[in-house]
């Protein structure tokens, strides 16, 4: 899905008009006024600045792919073995002096991961490769390409859901999902981390060391804003370090590490980690209508209770929904549902019917604040959940809190292989053949899957609400 959002000129996090102001479409043209070109034109030479002032992404922003060990995969389809037990239980192994010995067999799981194919296609016209420009069109498109598939993929690796977006590989959150496992889910309840952090990784390290896990955890990879909170968690008298120099006095002590009785967590600040998706029609109104699919023809919310529901008192008020269909090209314009009262105790059922094209494989769920309105950019994601039939379901018992964001607690030690990138082909320039225009046309490939091979092993931490994110927009109310 965000392959689909660099297509249509939209960045999480980032303006969409900003976006566009930066890659502009290679071609040549012609005019002298600054102000007027557009396209390639913006890159001729017109003064004595000859810096590119980029306002995207670098490589160094891609933490957790750079993280993760690389191997090759020998086919599309890729088989391995996992060892979950190696037999008996504790005390089992006791035994009499001339008793039969007892067989206890290890227990081994077949596991089998498609590689999925990152994909973008580049060109820049013959005139604008001739002409003397800013920056070389051709080098700076394969960087632009680059930067495009890796931001999917380090994307995909905390979000991927191949049951919503088939052609997507499932991400961290997925895999740890699969397990059923609750306690590998900790819920931050709409707090910071500064509030309560260590509490949670010190119960998700503990969680990943005991008894059938066998785990450590060993990184923990959480948003900017979250790691704000904790760096300012810190009491200012420890706030001040010295250096080797007795003249400089340097002022802050960033949390580089949880240090716990299961071994020291570093912390991976990641931009792609934010805090509540928007809508895509919020970010660019215009949209991409001959790609994207096509939006859900309704939306129908049924009020019912249940013991088990998190709208407790303090979240009663007035609430909007909205639906849009997503597929591997985008997301759809939103279908919104009326305002509805929301009580303690709380289920709200939605029922989405789907779009007459039934071109879309699962749905975005975004609601709003508590007592918000219904505008497209006062929504934030919920949830991405799979298209089941021509009529879905989505059942919202406020487990899932917009705006928050996600920690991710992972084992990355390279001898426990509990995960990595299975690569069937490494990032890759292909050429593509010349069309009747000229242009030199080419694609960018990577074809990979993330392989967690011990989900037992990694542990999240969901609705984490950052003192600056809740400043910005509040769950809980404007």
């Amino acid at each position: 899905m965000l392959t689909a959002q660099f297509a249509q000129g939209q960045v999480p996090g980032m303006p969409s008009s900003d976006w566009e102001g930066m890659l502009k479409a290679i071609t040549a043209g012609y005019g002298s006024d600054m102000s007027s070109l557009v396209g390639g034109g913006a890159l001729r030479l017109q003064s004595l600045e000859h810096t590119l002032m980029s306002v995207v992404q670098s490589y160094d922003d891609f933490v957790l792919f750079n993280r993760l060990k690389k191997t090759p995969a020998g086919a599309t389809v890729d088989e391995w073995t996992e060892k979950t037990s190696v037999g008996g239980r504790p005390g089992s192994g006791f035994s009499n002096e001339l008793d039969d010995i007892v067989e206890r067999s290890a227990s081994y799981d077949r596991k089998v991961a498609l590689v999925k194919y990152l994909m973008t296609r580049k060109n820049v016209s013959i005139v604008q490769l001739a002409q003397k420009t800013i920056i070389e069109a051709k080098a700076d498109e394969e960087v632009n390409g680059t930067l495009q598939l890796l931001t999917s993929a380090e994307w995909g690796c905390f979000y991927g859901n191949s049951a919503v977006v088939a052609q997507e590989f499932d991400g961290i959150q997925k895999a740890i999902d699969d397990t059923l496992l609750s306690d590998h889910v900790i819920d931050a309840g709409g707090l910071d981390l500064g509030s309560a952090g260590f509490q949670h990784v010190l119960n998700g390290a503990q969680t990943v060391r005991k008894f059938g896990n066998f785990g450590r955890i060993t990184d923990i990879f959480l948003s900017p804003a979250a790691q704000t909170d904790l760096d300012l968690s810190l009491d200012p008298a420890f706030r001040v370090m010295l250096d080797n120099n007795p003249a400089s006095v340097g002022v802050g002590a960033p949390v580089a590490a949880f240090k716990t009785s299961f071994g020291q967590i570093k912390t991976n600040p990641d931009i792609f980690i934010v805090e509540g998706a928007v809508p895509y029609e919020a970010e660019s109104p215009a949209g991409n209508t001959t790609t994207n699919p096509t939006k859900p023809i309704s939306v129908t919310p049924v009020q019912s209770t249940d013991a088990t529901s998190k709208f407790t008192a303090p979240w009663a008020g007035l609430y909007y929904w909205g639906v849009a269909g997503i597929n591997a090209y985008g997301q759809s314009d939103l279908v919104k549902t009326a305002q509805q009262t929301v009580s303690s105790g709380d289920k709200w059922t939605l029922t989405i019917a789907a779009s007459g094209a039934v071109d879309e494989t699962g749905y975005a769920i975004f609601r709003s604040r508590r007592n918000g309105s219904n505008a497209s950019a006062d929504l934030r994601l919920v949830k991405r959940i799979a298209r089941t039939a021509s009529s879905t379901v989505f059942v919202d018992l406020n487990f899932d809190l917009p705006g928050t964001s996600i920690a991710f607690l992972l084992n990355m030690l390279p001898q426990m292989d509990a995960i990595g990138i299975r690569q069937l082909l490494p990032m890759t320039r292909f050429q593509l053949y010349p069309t009747a225009k000229a242009e030199d046309p080419w694609a960018q490939l990577l074809f990979m899957y993330l392989r967690v091979t011990k989900a037992r092993q990694h542990v999240y931490i969901k609705n984490i609400l950052p003192a600056t994110a809740k400043a910005s927009w509040d769950p809980m109310g404007p």
